[in-house]
């Protein structure tokens, strides 16, 4: 069978425009219409006329420096959106590895706008456990969780979700004050881990701890649920333990993952 001129056309186009987006590299992130006519072998003209559809369709935008192009929010979106599926089955073993030696319920969650969002979860063993549910989302002020998600942003991020969300209470141990909890999140930021006591919740207690994709950004949170009743000295320093050995181990694999 013979294939249709416009079909081979239409993929001509399409490999073109691939090989253009795959200029864009660590190494090079910002390309001008030179580079990339040069490194194709390209007529200029060609170039152009890529370049305006891939930005017409955000793969790509200008960038601050003038004539230079950057990978688009879509491309980052479609990235993101792909390191959420690979983080999934990364973390799974640890999940459930971290579940049979506590015996409580472990949550893998991910930051989304101003909130947080669980991504998988492994029930515990008890009868009498804290539960989560997929795709459930949470506030990043209160619980473990979201303190650990919050206190690895930027000071200017930060703000900004408290001043869009507000810190409504949902317990007595939830943190309303916004200076205590950008202090609160600063020593979760240098201890490494975050803890609730009943902040969501009302009897139960949480601890998390952060996981961070190649570049240093922190990608998700990793945490362990229990009732309050069942944590003394001795568990609880056992599941601060646990969780950040297994967040650490997870970072690792997405960065191993994130360079092949």
């Amino acid at each position: 069978m013979r294939e249709n001129r416009s079909d081979m056309s239409t993929l001509t186009t399409l490999e073109k425009c691939v090989n253009i987006l795959s200029l864009f590299a660590p190494a090079t992130p910002t390309l001008n219409v030179c580079d990339i006519a040069e490194r194709l072998d390209l007529p200029k003209s060609t170039v152009y006329r890529y370049l305006a559809a891939l930005k017409h369709h955000d793969l790509l935008e200008a960038d601050t420096t003038p004539s230079n192009y950057r990978l688009g929010r879509k491309v980052i979106r479609w990235a993101r959106n792909a390191l959420v599926a690979s983080l999934e089955e990364i973390a799974r073993p640890y999940m459930e590895r971290l579940s049979r030696q506590t015996g409580e319920t472990i949550v893998l969650a991910v930051l989304r706008h101003h909130e947080g969002v669980c991504l998988e979860k492994v029930e515990g063993r008890h009868a009498l456990r804290v539960t989560h549910e997929r795709g459930a989302t949470f506030p990043l002020h209160a619980g473990a969780t979201g303190k650990v998600l919050m206190a690895h942003l930027g000071r200017v991020e930060q703000k900004a979700i408290v001043d869009d969300v507000g810190l409504p209470r949902f317990s007595e141990t939830t943190i309303t004050d916004p200076q205590q909890l950008l202090t609160g999140l600063r020593r979760n930021r240098e201890q490494g881990f975050a803890e609730s006591d009943g902040e969501t919740i009302v009897g139960s207690y949480s601890v998390a701890a952060p996981i961070f994709g190649r570049a240093g950004r922190i990608v998700a949170a990793l945490s362990v649920s229990a009732p309050r009743q069942r944590i003394d000295k001795t568990i609880r320093e056992t599941m601060i333990a646990l969780i950040v050995e297994a967040a650490q181990e997870i970072t690792k694999r997405v960065a191993a993952d994130t360079a092949a």
